[in-house]
């Protein structure tokens, strides 16, 4: 689907208006250098992540090995990952002002401003109307249990969130009648967090193409991940009721 959709680069007034200012760069083959100290980064990258996942599994009801622990979960991963960041940059020599011109911090940035702003209003305006939000869902599957990858999708799109949309919904669902089979085959609904263009990896992603083609459109809605993502996610959807149907 995805190679169906815009046009070929010759044909895109926008890339050939970067290409044109110089602001796309034609990489072709290149012979990759590792550069020094490029394994020890990494080494202490994945060290932070294992160090992380210990900590959130070590702190969690279901192991408990910590317990009272002083930085929550989310807390203790910027604590971790920053601190790391912080080792690389001090023993893998690195020109730290680099890191400011660099694409991906660029991206980054961008889509922290987007989670401080529309994305963090987004959230606000709906927890503070989630009672009525589980109401009007609660109505609908009652009637229709059916629809429940529906209304699962239109909730991960509001909530930004799996897990928050499955802990808000699907324990309604099932309490008012919802077959396992559905509510196993509608779960990939939950996955709908692309169809605002305000989630980070989405602006990131924007942003990292340099070529201009990977752009949000000027209805909002009309952007690069809509049409795949939700085609994906029918799919996921029909397949789980065939599979279920034949194994559960």
């Amino acid at each position: 689907v995805c190679n169906f959709l815009g046009c070929e680069l010759k044909d895109d007034p926008i890339y050939q208006e970067r290409l044109a200012k110089g602001e796309v760069r034609l990489r072709g083959s290149q012979v990759f250098e590792l550069k020094p100290h490029a394994k020890r980064s990494v080494l202490l990258f994945l060290i932070g992540i294992v160090a992380v996942m210990f900590y959130a599994t070590a702190i969690s009801d279901t192991v408990g090995l910590i317990k009272n622990p002083v930085l929550p979960r989310n807390e203790a991963i910027v604590v971790f990952m920053l601190t790391i960041a912080t080792l690389i940059s001090i023993t893998c020599k690195i020109d730290t002002g680099e890191v400011l011109n660099a694409s991906t911090f660029k991206s980054g940035m961008s889509a922290c401003v987007c989670v401080l702003g529309v994305a963090w209003l987004g959230d606000t305006f709906v927890k503070a109307h989630i009672s009525d939000i589980q109401a009007v869902a609660g109505d609908l599957l009652h009637n229709y249990p059916w629809l429940l990858a529906v209304v699962l999708f239109f909730a991960a799109t509001l909530l930004y969130s799996q897990a928050a949309t499955t802990k808000a919904l699907m324990p309604a669902a099932l309490l008012l009648g919802v077959s396992p089979l559905t509510a196993i085959a509608s779960f990939a609904a939950v996955s709908a967090l692309f169809v605002l263009p305000t989630y980070p990896t989405l602006l990131a992603a924007v942003e990292m193409d340099d070529t201009g083609s990977t752009r949000i459109g000027k209805y909002v809605f009309n952007h690069a991940f809509l049409i795949p993502g939700v085609i994906a996610i029918t799919l996921c959807v029909i397949l789980g009721f065939i599979f279920g149907g034949i194994m559960l």
